[in-house]
């Protein structure tokens, strides 16, 4: 891949609505005081850590397929949850149409959720009078040992771990690489595990799970949320054979996670062992800067003293 296309790659990463979307957290950020921009929340109870997180799931995804959305409703909040170190527990939602037939379909695929992942439901709620259709919802986990998004540190190795056994789909902006509809609920737990004896090992700095805005979306996320740069090798992250790299660098898979550490050779064998592709892929850097580089080309991603993935004003 010669400079120019490279760039012109990049140019496609930045303008991906799935990453340009987050820009819009600033302005709530500010007003509630946040400052960490993780992807799920904890506090100390006892010796134990609880992990919270809550989403919701774009509206074109609730209007053209509600039961897949009240599956991935369960999907993104438990993929928060274990991006921590967090096992899940619990879940609640809210499911706002005015049509009953798509509340009823939501209801299902939350249920089959619940259902793929053994969560409890704890408490539900529904808006039947509404000028919208929508499902938003929350997880609660638990751990002795946290990974957060803001610990990764300079020298860290960068590390890709996700299930490639599965099925791309794209409608819109909207990328998905379907791991676990078609996996027993022993299957998608075992490979979720790995995140869990991750963080019990104490092997890891910081996580994140890959999510809407795709692998390097994601990987911005995570250096600003610690405040530092990244070098990351395009043509060393794992892939599907039949998916271009623009289309796997802006899809939100089913089972990902990109992961900080000092560690990378035991944090590569604990994460194989549960059956999920895992490679380095770079490396934490300072300076605030991200580069990508293919075929030994090289350019700039994004410079974080200039510029927010989340709409905050860079700090120096």
């Amino acid at each position: 891949m010669p400079t120019h296309q490279l760039v012109g790659l990049i140019k496609k990463l930045r303008n991906f609505e799935g990453l340009t979307r987050k820009f819009a957290l600033g302005e709530v950020l500010n007003i509630l005081g946040e400052t960490t921009y993780d992807d799920a929340g904890f506090f100390d109870v006892g010796d134990f850590k609880v992990v919270v997180s809550c989403d919701g799931i774009v509206e074109s995804l609730v209007k053209s397929n509600p039961l897949l959305a009240g599956y991935y409703s369960v999907l993104v909040n438990v993929n928060d949850v274990v991006a921590k170190g967090a096992r899940p527990i619990g879940f609640v939602n809210i499911i706002s149409s005015s049509s009953s037939k798509v509340r009823c379909k939501v209801a299902e695929g939350i249920q089959e959720g619940l259902r793929k992942y053994k969560l409890k439901l704890l408490k539900g709620h529904t808006h039947p009078d509404t000028s919208y259709d929508c499902v938003d919802a929350a997880a609660v986990g638990l751990t002795k040992n946290v990974l957060p998004s803001t610990t990764a540190k300079v020298g860290d190795s960068l590390i890709i771990a996700v299930d490639l056994d599965g099925k791309f789909s794209s409608k819109g902006w909207l990328k998905t690489f379907d791991s676990t509809t078609m996996k027993t609920s022993q299957e998608v737990l075992e490979r979720l595990n790995s995140m869990i004896e991750l963080a019990e090992g104490r092997l890891a700095h910081a996580a994140r799970d890959i999510s809407g805005p795709g692998i390097t979306g994601t990987l911005a996320m995570l250096c600003e949320s610690s405040q530092i740069g990244a070098r990351v090798d395009l043509g060393s992250i794992p892939k599907p054979a039949d998916v271009n790299l623009e289309d796997w660098l802006t899809t939100y898979p089913g089972i990902g996670f990109i992961i900080s550490t000092n560690r990378p050779q035991e944090c590569m064998q604990l994460l194989r062992s549960h059956k999920l592709a895992a490679a380095t892929i770079g490396e934490i850097a300072a300076g605030k800067e991200i580069w990508l580089s293919y075929n030994g080309q090289h350019a700039l991603f994004l410079d974080l003293k200039r510029e927010s993935i989340f709409g905050v004003k860079p700090s120096a």
